[in-house]
């Protein structure tokens, strides 16, 4: 992909963007651990920080845009692609001391993760309930 000088240093300017905290997470069984059961306790790891341009989706968007979507504050989140796989992998996201997660159910979370033109994805969360 072709990169452009001027998208990538305006997703980086504080001004236009936020910080995006991506908690991943690690799977431990317990001394009680049943390996039929496969029930772990995932403990969430130190955030890694990110920035990108995050705006609210509203419920009309959501609905004609992602089917069999929830519309209870959804965001949309547009940052380097290089973070594709990040957002594929993680437990929750935080973006202004509030909870998100990847969309997951549904679609299998394939169009929630969007690549655009100039090295962009977008990304939609969705409130963590």
């Amino acid at each position: 992909m072709r990169r452009i000088p001027f998208v990538n240093t305006l997703l980086k300017d504080r001004e236009f963007t936020k910080k995006i905290y991506i908690y991943f997470s690690t799977a431990a069984g317990g001394d009680d651990y049943d390996p039929f059961e496969n029930k772990k306790t995932f403990t969430n790891l130190n955030p890694t920080v990110i920035k990108g341009y995050v705006r609210e989706l509203s419920p009309e968007t959501a609905f004609w845009k992602q089917y069999g979507l929830h519309q209870n504050g959804m965001k949309e989140i547009l940052c380097e692609a290089k973070y594709r796989k990040w957002f594929e992998l993680c437990n929750k996201i935080v973006v202004d001391n509030i909870e998100y997660q990847v969309f997951k159910s549904g679609t299998g979370g394939k169009t929630m993760i969007i690549e655009r033109p100039l090295n962009i994805i977008r990304v939609v969360v969705s409130r963590l309930d």
